[in-house]
């Protein structure tokens, strides 16, 4: 349900069309004839989170099919990301944002080993700003739980920047590989030739596969690794902690066990803690593109 690579379910402001539609490969075709202007769902704070994770996707599945030039049609972008992981999915899974059987993968949602796995999931947050990274408990400037009349594109959004952009949340919610702490931040620093979505994509993509070998070396990964970690089984437990040299340098990480589910009147995420980070400690040493060192 919901399949990102064939389903319209991004809106995004262009020159000619106000409330144009699309799918993820048409974001792509779009953003790279500099044709978007803006997502209009997108809050502040999912900014970089959105832009970091079109790039990393965009310079890892060139690299992957040993292209060097963005294309510019949604059927080009559909067939390159779907070989990402049609060999282990071949329906998409990874890019449908509900999957009932849970020992598969979701968008950015990661499966279990075994359906047993299940009942470990009991926590229910049935709006998307309240899955998001944001810390809205005291009501002070965002108010929590408002989003009741959310749409598809905003779980999408606050998806993202949890999985890629979160913290240290207390026992069992760890954070993500690509912040110095727990208790830190993931920066988010960069050059771009113009505040337009698109050119500030391609030449963050550019910039990932001009760089990628140095990122290799320096930091001791892998060129054929793990390049979407919410695919790989994940238990919430220390042995299933992955390392860093198991990753390719444009990995998009997760940081948390979620799962949505569609209930009577839309969409819900169900939520299971973790016993340990699932990448381990590197203090933030990940070769991150955006990170100001």
């Amino acid at each position: 349900m919901f399949n990102l690579l064939t389903e319209p379910v991004f809106r995004m402001e262009t020159g000619d069309t106000p409330h144009a539609k699309a799918s993820l490969p048409e974001v792509y075709a779009a953003l790279m004839r500099d044709d978007v202007v803006t997502f209009p769902a997108l809050r502040p704070h999912q900014r970089h989170a959105w832009h970091a994770f079109l790039v990393q996707l965009g310079a890892m599945t060139l690299h992957r099919a040993g292209v060097s030039e963005p294309p510019a049609h949604a059927a080009d972008w559909a067939a390159l990301i779907r070989d990402l992981t049609a060999g282990d999915f071949p329906d998409d899974e990874p890019w449908r944002l509900v999957v009932d059987d849970i020992t598969k993968p979701a968008f950015m949602q990661p499966p279990v080993s075994s359906e047993d796995k299940a009942k470990e999931y009991k926590h229910r947050v049935t709006t998307p700003d309240a899955l998001d990274m944001l810390v809205t408990s005291k009501n002070h400037d965002l108010k929590s739980s408002v989003a009741m009349q959310a749409g598809v594109e905003d779980w999408i959004f606050a998806l993202i920047t949890l999985q890629t952009m979160d913290g240290y949340l207390g026992k069992y919610n760890y954070g993500i590989s690509r912040m110095p702490s727990g208790y830190g931040n993931r920066s988010g620093f960069s050059i771009t030739p113009s505040l337009r979505p698109g050119l500030h994509v391609r030449r963050d993509m550019t910039a990932l596969l001009e760089h990628r070998q140095t990122t290799l070396e320096t930091y001791a990964m892998a060129d054929t690794g793990i390049g979407l970690v919410g695919t790989v089984p994940w238990d919430g437990k220390k042995s299933n902690m992955l390392a860093l040299d198991a990753l390719d340098p444009f990995y998009i990480e997760i940081c948390r066990r979620v799962r949505l589910q569609h209930r009577t009147g839309g969409l819900e995420a169900i939520r299971a803690g973790s016993q340990a980070l699932r990448i381990a400690d590197v203090k933030g040493r990940t070769g991150d593109p955006w990170m100001p060192v």
